[in-house]
């Protein structure tokens, strides 16, 4: 009667272990990454990166976080036919073992929204991009007033 019980209970402690380690072997990095400066009445900024899947499972990211803000969220810019520019939610970036995405101006990008404070340049403020599976990702990035260079 014992053996009955505790196969079952083993094997699926045994698969609960090997899918978490799949998820654990998942190594994603933050690289690149910025906030845009904004005056001190703003109640949003923008906040650009590169996101890279260095581990052998896919990973989805499917949202963000910040002390400083009461919501942030994932955004994407698509230009239309007629030539405008219409910003929406992106509900989430898929990323394969080995692929990067960048969140850029005047592209994808990251809004942190109802600002609890403005950040001043110069200032580091921790972002966080969380996933569907494991542990937020999160990295502090630079107030900065314009785009770094690539020197």
């Amino acid at each position: 009667m014992l053996n009955r019980f505790c196969k079952p209970v083993c094997q699926g402690v045994a698969l609960a272990v090997a899918l978490c380690a799949g998820v654990a072997s998942a190594d994603v990095r933050i690289s690149d990454g910025w906030l845009r400066a904004v005056p001190p009445v703003s109640p949003t900024m923008a906040g650009y990166l590169t996101v890279t899947n260095e581990g052998d499972t896919s990973v989805n990211i499917t949202g963000a976080r910040s002390e400083i803000a009461g919501h942030a969220m994932l955004h994407s810019m698509k230009t239309l036919d007629d030539g405008t520019r219409k910003m929406g939610h992106l509900h989430h970036v898929m990323l394969a073992p080995g692929e990067s995405f960048s969140f850029s101006p005047g592209g994808d990008h990251l809004m942190l929204m109802k600002l609890q404070r403005v950040p001043q340049p110069g200032e580091s403020v921790t972002v966080c991009l969380t996933q569907v599976e494991g542990e937020a990702i999160c990295a502090g990035l630079p107030v900065l007033r314009e785009a770094p260079s690539d020197s």
